[in-house]
């Protein structure tokens, strides 16, 4: 049974807003696609069998159960139109700086290995938690979310480019560890979010830079020269980079028509995204409904259905 479609909600309406500021023309098509599709996914304008609950992705449905293609559809999905917003703002930006590094083809490629990774690592870590804590519910956690994907991609941004110093809440922190301030700072402020998925993101990306994954993903690359794209290590020198709290602008006169003066304010970013947390965390401590007094309408029954899970 295909799911129900969803009205224009408000995170969507946000993000269409983002896309018609800036221009359709500045985004290159990988980003663009997969923005898009998350965003078609999400309202029900794809016929697809699933919905978020049958696809959260846990320890326990992929190794007990084989349910092996929630380690790529878990990352698709998402809680509400809040969460796709800041998903899909954040990965933006960094998916524009890095397809124009990469190219469209390597782009897709890259994101393809660190969506199956990053759902991998997600679940060996909670098997891990679960031998060291000797708690079986770490296995049974279930996530949604493409913020795993993301926070690999942060990494690559960050080890990538020379960002400096960053403000992150009014505090002045090495653009060098980011990533690591992000995933604490967001876990605390949200902490229905899944810390374990976005370390697992970090550890990704991390493999990617620092470790052997580039060289075994570009292994097969070399070998039948799929893909035109340079394999050397990105010039660090300065450039006039956008900064923000999940990712950074493209540089200014690039391809695509990118200008940064059209591009998103990540000062307003950073504020706008410290208010959503608030305004999630009043929502899930303040929107409680007595099932005596009031009936469930179907919103309700969803919410209550995606609070068994973090996202992410």
């Amino acid at each position: 049974m295909a799911r129900q479609r969803r009205g224009i909600e408000m995170g969507v309406l946000m993000l269409m807003w983002q896309f018609f500021n800036t221009g359709l023309e500045t985004f290159p098509p990988v980003t663009l696609l997969v923005i898009a599709g998350q965003v078609a996914l999400y309202m029900g304008f794809i016929p697809v069998s699933w919905d978020a609950v049958t696809v959260c992705l846990s320890a326990q449905a992929v190794l007990r159960w084989r349910e092996y293609e929630r380690l790529v559809l878990s990352a698709f999905e998402h809680g509400d139109d809040l969460h796709l917003y800041y998903n899909m703002l954040s990965f933006l930006s960094k998916g524009r700086s890095l397809e124009q590094h990469f190219g469209s083809p390597y782009f897709a490629y890259l994101l393809t290995v660190f969506t199956v990774l990053t759902s991998a690592t997600y679940v060996g870590l909670e098997v891990i938690l679960s031998e060291l804590f000797d708690d079986k519910q770490y296995l049974k956690t279930c996530a949604i979310g493409f913020s795993g994907v993301i926070f690999a991609l942060k990494v690559l941004t960050t080890s990538y480019w020379d960002t400096g110093y960053r403000r992150y809440f009014g505090f002045r922190v090495s653009g060098k560890y980011a990533v690591w301030v992000e995933l604490v700072a967001i876990q605390l402020m949200v902490p229905n979010t899944s810390f374990v998925g976005h370390l697992a993101g970090i550890l990704v990306g991390i493999a990617y830079t620092q470790g052997p994954l580039k060289l075994v993903m570009d292994l097969p690359i070399q070998a039948v020269g799929l893909f035109n794209r340079p394999l050397a290590t990105p010039n660090r020198s300065r450039s006039n980079w956008g900064s923000g709290v999940s990712g950074y602008g493209t540089a200014a006169g690039q391809s695509y028509g990118w200008n940064t003066s059209n591009d998103i304010n990540y000062a307003d970013y950073d504020e706008a995204i410290r208010r959503s947390y608030e305004t999630l965390q009043t929502e899930e401590t303040s929107g409680i409904i007595n099932p005596d007094s009031a009936p469930l309408d179907q919103d309700e029954v969803r919410r209550r259905r995606l609070n068994r899970f973090n996202i992410t």
